[in-house]
């Protein structure tokens, strides 16, 4: 496969998670509101500020921060940002996608360009993003039914699976660490809690795992340990070394080793850690830490199969 086709269907992946995560949080953040106090909604806001962004947004209104993370062109990770991004990537490599996928994706991207803010918020904002979030699920398994899974789609795998651990990861430091921004924020409360799990589609799953009984403890493990639950890190991290062992077979293994060595760290971490070893205060380090070492997989992989110069190969 060439470089440039696996770089592209890489960032497609990659976009497409990100507008789906962004997404998935305004929505259920704007349906909670009904449920909140103005000082809870408040915070809960800021907490998806600095979930999606890196930024506490003190004093912002729901408005506002809905104009920044979905309808800001100029910012980088917004939602119709992401959008715009994943569709450039796919029409790069129009030819590796079937017409469904392309269509599909173009559709969701001309639905969420032409609205603004205030014409959203005029109506009924939860159901547009409700909307955007099905369009997206639709496309996920629109891309899973028609396309071939060879290299290409294990290209697609990498980039969706490294996005959403390290998504699922910010998160969490936002509720569970006491670095900044999450020192700036207030702790969370029991109808948070609930919130956090429906950020990650995880309510009805860990019910049927814990009761309904919402515990910090068992929420992280749930969300970083469980290996059967497609949105928590160690599934993703699995995914991920699936991806890398399928991922150019006739490389040299000297090529190779370097990303399979990255992948293997993290899920030797996440397939052996427990909540209980985490709860003493180590636990925003463990998930910076997950971050970190995905962003390092990235940079092996791209060393490796993207970036590499012709010498490398011969």
């Amino acid at each position: 496969m060439l470089a440039r086709v696996a770089d592209s269907l890489y960032w497609m992946a990659r976009y497409v998670e990100r507008a789906e995560h962004s997404a998935r949080l305004i929505a259920v953040n704007l349906e909670s509101m009904i449920e909140q106090s103005p000082e809870d909604a408040e915070a809960a806001w800021r907490r998806v500020a600095a979930a999606l962004t890196g930024e506490d947004l003190a004093g912002a209104d729901a408005f506002a921060v809905t104009q920044a993370l979905a309808f800001d062109r100029t910012n980088a990770a917004s939602l119709v940002s992401s959008l715009h991004l994943a569709r450039d990537n796919a029409r790069q490599v129009r030819e590796q996608l079937s017409t469904e996928v392309w269509e599909h994706l173009n559709k969701l991207y001309l639905g969420t360009r032409d609205p603004t803010a205030r014409s959203v918020w005029m109506h009924q904002p939860a159901l547009f993003f409700r909307q955007a979030l099905e369009d997206l699920f639709t496309l996920g398994g629109v891309t899973y039914s028609t396309l071939r899974h060879g290299e290409g789609w294990r290209f697609l795998e990498l980039g969706r699976h490294i996005e959403r651990a390290q998504l699922v990861s910010r998160l969490l430091d936002i509720y569970f660490g006491v670095g900044s921004p999450s020192r700036l924020l207030p702790p969370p409360k029991y109808f948070d809690w609930l919130v956090l799990l429906k950020f990650c589609t995880a309510f009805e799953p860990y019910c049927k795992e814990y009761t309904a009984a919402l515990k910090p403890e068992t929420i992280a493990q749930f969300l970083l340990f469980d290996a059967e639950f497609p949105h928590s890190v160690r599934f993703s991290v699995d995914r991920v070394v699936e991806a890398l062992g399928h991922v150019a077979p006739g490389a040299p293994p000297s090529r190779r080793a370097n990303c399979e060595r990255l992948a293997g760290r993290l899920k030797a971490a996440v397939d052996f850690g427990h909540i209980d070893e985490l709860t003493g205060g180590t636990i925003d380090a463990f998930l910076v830490n997950i971050t970190r070492q995905c962003e390092q997989i990235h940079d092996a992989v791209y060393a490796t199969y993207i970036a590499y110069d012709a010498e490398t190969v011969l």
